[in-house]
């Protein structure tokens, strides 16, 4: 695909930057060392100075674009958002929770919706917006550290309103704000509208690269493919590709992943007791 890509980095080694500029047409934003999550620099990487294009994309890097989406990378909509909507709704998704959403945004943003715009919340893995909605993100990034923690991780503790962190604050502005783009009817990246090209997100863990679960295994051809290029290309060796990215080694790792949520929570487990 020809569009432009900015990728957000903390604490890479020049030559991690080296492999991703080596592809073209890519920019690099360092991003300040945090112990926030990555992921709570979205609003922040898609409002950048370093989008030069009208239209910007955010998608999560623990996934792969399955063929060219090019065409839905521009949206036909300025004044919406395409994102995912859950559906159904998820657990955390109740009045206890919304309530605390509406109060939130009543409070940092001086009013809000007497009651919530939308029956479910939505999905940040992607999410395309028109830049005339950069005060928006704006707003999202504020939220977020007035709400987050400033060393929560990927998730908060069950039962928190804030949950899904990033995702949870995008959905309470979404619902409540009365400054927001709409969401969209239709998603399109994820392979229901055409299997020949969408996003395959990897969404659990473990990791392809750490080990094969049962839900990422789906795209384990389309992972082969890509990193069978990389190396082909010159771009990486063959000697740096971590064993589960290998094609000669799913059979072993394909008899694990019925194990590997177990396998995963046990290493977990164990950074917890270890305190690493």
């Amino acid at each position: 695909m020809p569009q432009p890509v900015v990728v957000g980095a903390m604490d890479w080694t020049d030559k991690m930057k080296n492999l991703v500029l080596a592809l073209g047409n890519v920019t690099i934003v360092d991003v300040p060392r945090s112990r926030q999550c990555m992921a709570c620099q979205k609003p922040a990487m898609m409002a950048s100075d370093a989008v030069k294009t009208d239209w910007v994309c955010w998608v999560d890097s623990d996934g792969l674009f399955v063929g060219d989406n090019t065409e839905w990378l521009t949206g036909s909509d300025a004044d919406e958002v395409r994102i995912k909507r859950s559906d159904p709704p998820p657990p955390d998704f109740t009045p206890e929770n919304l309530a605390i959403w509406q109060r939130d945004v009543k409070k940092f943003r001086g009013q809000a919706l007497p009651e919530s715009r939308y029956a479910t919340r939505v999905q940040s893995g992607v999410i395309l917006l028109h830049r005339k909605w950069r005060p928006f993100l704006e707003r999202w990034d504020a939220q977020i550290k007035k709400v987050l923690p400033s060393d929560v991780g990927i998730l908060m503790e069950k039962g928190s309103a804030y949950y899904q962190t990033d995702e949870s604050v995008l959905s309470s502005l979404l619902c409540f704000d009365l400054d927001v783009p709409n969401v969209s009817e239709t998603y399109k990246f994820d392979g229901k509208i055409d299997r020949k090209r969408f996003y395959a997100h990897f969404g659990y863990n473990p990791k392809p690269w750490q080990m094969w679960n049962s839900f990422a295994s789906k795209w384990r051809e389309e992972t082969y493919l890509t990193v069978e290029w990389l190396v082909e290309n010159g771009y990486v060796k063959n000697s740096e590709v971590p064993l589960p990215l290998r094609r000669n080694w799913w059979p072993f790792y394909h008899c694990l992943t019925p194990v590997a949520p177990w396998v995963w929570r046990l290493k977990k487990l164990k950074r917890k007791l270890l305190g690493a």
